[in-house]
């Protein structure tokens, strides 16, 4: 009895071993931070599957500011940065900072690479509103930012262990979308590396 037990317990851990084998993950060049190529997001109460388009490093003035992964819906129908971007189904953005950030830099960061996609007075009031909620949170290295797109209620915002906040217009996804993917982005580097596992 006690041996049929000892075997179904080694085959239990035999199969979970082979659940986290499976999740691969990938690192960047330049950082510790790794990002598993598939994952669960909680997506407006539902456990939505997602896999990763691409991550990337960004830096400035050559230090490492933070590492940004993309996750799409598995069975998205998107094969191009611009199609990511622009796609109006649950996707996530996941920031882990490299270094310590002041909110109201990270702030101006936002708010200077959104404008360079989509000038005033497009999203105006998005655009005051996360530049509100960021100003009010100093970031540490190791910390995660984690943005959602949610269809039909727009931008979900998590600033791990401490704030959450919602910027509820959907279109408003694209245009922070756009600062890593749109005409206008961070880099042709960065944008190469969000999107290349499309």
């Amino acid at each position: 009895m006690r041996s049929s037990r000892v075997a179904m317990a080694a085959a239990l851990m035999l199969g979970l071993v082979g659940v986290v084998a499976a999740n691969e993950v990938i690192g960047l060049r330049g950082s510790g931070t790794q990002y598993a190529t598939r994952i669960e997001a909680a997506v407006d109460g539902k456990a939505v599957p997602m896999f990763l388009t691409g991550a990337a490093l960004r830096t400035r003035l050559l230090v490492n500011v933070y590492t940004v992964g993309s996750y799409l819906q598995i069975g998205a129908n998107a094969k191009t940065a611009a199609d990511l971007a622009a796609a109006d189904v649950p996707k996530r953005l996941h920031i882990v900072m490299e270094r310590d950030v002041t909110g109201p830099d990270m702030a101006e960061a936002f708010r200077t690479a959104i404008r360079a996609n989509h000038p005033e007075p497009a999203f105006n009031a998005e655009v005051a509103g996360l530049v509100e909620q960021l100003k009010a949170q100093n970031l540490k290295k190791g910390d995660t930012v984690l943005l959602t797109h949610v269809p039909a209620t727009g931008l979900v915002a998590s600033i791990v262990g401490k704030a959450d906040f919602v910027i509820k217009n959907p279109k408003f996804s694209k245009a922070v979308w756009d600062i890593y993917l749109g005409p206008k982005n961070l880099g042709d580097e960065i944008k190469s590396n969000m999107s290349n596992r499309l």
